[in-house]
């Protein structure tokens, strides 16, 4: 039996996703686009055509019911798929209220 070990209860999404990576003294090194796979108060898994390197502070825009939301991430891991596409889990750095109403009507609506 397999044991999810997660904090908080994912839910799928489709959002589309901007992100900009940054090291950690600050300086941009990377920025692209890519799909919500799902998301939970934690944090989200995107899908992306280019890897995201692990522990990347990374600025995410998620456009949600017509509204730009910024969160800040880090790329806690980053695989690549039999697609050639890349799957990254990025853990939320800080909490913001439309995450938390967007994640909360989804959990309603299971």
């Amino acid at each position: 039996m397999i044991t999810d070990r997660r904090q908080y209860p994912r839910f799928e999404t489709t959002n589309l996703i901007s992100y900009v990576c940054f090291d950690s003294s600050g300086n941009e090194i990377s920025q692209g686009s890519g799909k919500g796979i799902n998301v939970s108060l934690g944090g989200i898994l995107i899908e992306t055509h280019n890897p995201i390197k692990p522990q990347d502070i990374t600025l995410i825009v998620i456009s949600i019911e017509d509204e730009v939301i910024y969160i800040k991430g880090r790329t806690i891991y980053c695989r690549e798929e039999d697609s050639g596409k890349f799957r990254t889990g990025i853990q939320f750095l800080e909490t913001n209220e439309k995450i938390l109403s967007f994640v909360k009507k989804h959990d309603k609506g299971k």
